[in-house]
């Protein structure tokens, strides 16, 4: 007797040969190192190797809590492992991707539904994107907290039955505590983590429509909700701790601050003569505010010397902007912190959040005196409202959807590590390495690189496995919106004529939807007002999202229609 194939160990087999030859690839693309990036990837490493000498995040100035340390957090982690930052980062990538598959495939009940979910998270083309995957930045760990956020927010919203939120308490509270903790981590890694928040609200609110007998519920319900966000506010209460212990301010990232945000509001409140898109402070501006307030004239060195010429040329640079007039909106607010530290007012916390206070306050009083110059009040980073802007915004989103759905149709290549040696060292002690060398490097016989047959393989596999999943993606992401569209009106007319609510499956697609969707239109206006947004680098965390849309969608419909399926053939056989 043959013997037969166990559909279990099949599963369990293709899932790891799957994991495997992932990661095998992957390690044949070495970190790309941008040392002179002191904004981005040095930041990120530097201030990694200060938290591991015991220095938290170093000397205070004005890149100290420019960002958030979540990512130099893990860096330090991996480093005491040893590993490789790309292994590690990959590896815990491809954990999370398991995850997401195995509670598609508890949600459809359906294993191909898993492997194919599996299949396309595990060779996501940008992950060997130089420019993108192969960076020290935070979009390589970023996209694994993405990820696992939707996951843990379906495990505990959409997966327990519809029993007390009483018992659901009890089986689920260690489910909610990581989901807290992931969510306190991701907020602490990125400045926008509130484009996730309506997809987990839309979970939430499934969960919410299901509870029954809320008179006797809403303590089980309360605790429910909020322990997951009390778990994120001890993650995120214990990094401004720390900071308020060394820096003598309680939080995590200054473009968060309302002194900060007024200061800025201050400056692009003013009335320009001419308005120009992305300059947000002008040289008429700039006048007006050296007349108004003492705090900027200390700028006026900075803005109208050497100083501000770097930021304008990087900008006008970066977006092909000519003739370069001004420094762009995306630039200026590094250039005004950078002008407020040339002044003097980042020799501490304090000394920097009493100046932006004091600037807010003297525009304020300027601006009562002289209204004509100036728009109503602001504190806030978004640019002043310009007409044009929704126009702008859509058309933008709607070439931000394009690159997404076309993965930039970016090859599988290597690019020469940059900048200067001793960065380029503290680069490859701090992530283990290995760097790419750099332009200039020699191999032992002349080389440039000297590639092992095995690399060329994996760097050959790379490729032929981008140009396929793009050339997918490019039709797939459209059409498994277009079903979703069609789906969604069929499940919103069944809610409000037979007061049903839809199927689990559907608020699953919709909230990978509505990720995208809030992340592209997010771009989208950046891209309009403010920096070039429309690039894979910043797209890198919804890939996992628009690569899962078809399968969660094609696998949801077939759950979804299979009861008027099975209805129609058992009419069919009747009739026979």
């Amino acid at each position: 007797m043959k013997n037969r194939i166990n559909p279990t160990s099949l599963f369990w087999s293709c899932m790891a040969v799957i994991g495997l030859l992932s990661l095998w690839i992957r390690m044949a693309f070495p970190i790309h190192a941008v040392s002179w990036a002191s904004y981005d990837d040095l930041l990120f490493v530097r201030q990694a190797a200060d938290i591991g000498l015991g220095n938290w995040l170093g000397d205070y100035s004005n890149l100290t809590l420019s960002k958030g340390i979540g990512y130099s957090l893990f860096m330090l982690a991996n480093h005491a492992t040893g590993l490789p930052l790309k292994f590690s980062e990959h590896a815990l990538y491809l954990a999370t991707a398991a995850y997401f598959s195995l509670t598609i495939a508890q949600l459809y009940r359906s294993r191909a539904a898993a492997l194919a979910c599996f299949f396309l998270l595990a060779f996501i083309p940008t992950a060997w994107v130089a420019g993108a995957g192969g960076r020290v930045v935070r979009e390589g760990l970023y996209i694994s907290q993405t990820l696992l956020l939707l996951t843990l927010g379906i495990r505990c919203w959409v997966l327990p039955h519809a029993v007390s939120a009483a018992s659901q308490l009890r089986t689920q509270w260690q489910t909610l505590v990581v989901l807290g903790l992931v969510a306190g981590w991701f907020w602490i890694t990125r400045e926008e983590g509130v484009w996730l928040v309506p997809s987990m609200l839309l979970l939430m609110g499934y969960w919410l429509l299901r509870q029954v007998d809320w008179r006797t519920q809403w303590r089980a319900i309360l605790a429910f909700l909020a322990l997951p966000l009390f778990a994120a506010s001890l993650v995120v209460m214990a990094v401004n701790t720390v900071n308020y212990a060394v820096y003598g301010t309680f939080r995590n990232n200054d473009f968060r601050s309302s002194d900060y945000q007024a200061g800025y509001g201050a400056l692009t409140r003013i009335r320009h003569d001419n308005w120009q898109r992305y300059v947000l402070f002008p040289k008429d501006a700039r006048e007006r505010a050296y007349e108004m307030s003492s705090a900027a004239r200390e700028l006026k060195p900075f803005f109208e010397g050497s100083g501000a010429q770097r930021w304008l040329a990087a900008g006008c640079s970066q977006t092909q902007t000519s003739p370069c007039p001004e420094i762009l909106s995306g630039w200026f607010m590094w250039a005004f912190r950078d002008s407020v530290a040339e002044a003097g007012h980042y020799n501490s916390a304090r000394d920097s959040r009493a100046f932006y206070r004091r600037l807010s306050a003297e525009i304020e009083e300027g601006c009562r005196q002289r209204p004509g110059d100036c728009l109503p009040m602001r504190k806030t980073l978004l640019p002043p409202w310009h007409e044009g802007y929704v126009t702008d915004t859509l058309n933008a989103s709607w070439a931000v959807f394009q690159t997404l759905a076309t993965l930039g149709k970016i090859p599988a290549y290597i690019q020469p590590s940059e900048g200067d040696t001793k960065y380029l060292a503290l680069f490859d002690a701090v992530t283990n390495g290995p760097l790419t060398p750099t332009a200039d490097a020699k191999g032992a016989w002349g080389e440039h690189t000297l590639k092992s047959p095995r690399d060329e393989l994996r760097l050959q596999w790379a490729q032929a496995l981008t140009t396929g999943i793009t050339a997918l993606s490019t039709y797939a992401l459209p059409l498994a919106f277009v079903v979703w569209l069609i789906w969604s009106v069929f499940a919103v007319l069944q809610m409000l004529c037979k007061r049903k609510l839809p199927a689990p499956a559907w608020w699953v697609v919709s909230a990978v939807a509505g990720g995208i969707i809030t992340r592209v239109v997010l771009l989208g206006f950046l891209e309009a007002t403010s920096i070039p947004s429309n690039n894979m680098l910043y797209l890198f965390p919804l890939v996992p999202f628009s690569l899962v849309m078809l399968p969660v969608v094609f696998w949801g419909m077939l759950r979804w229609l299979s009861p008027f399926l099975s209805r129609s053939e058992s009419a069919a056989s009747m009739a026979k």
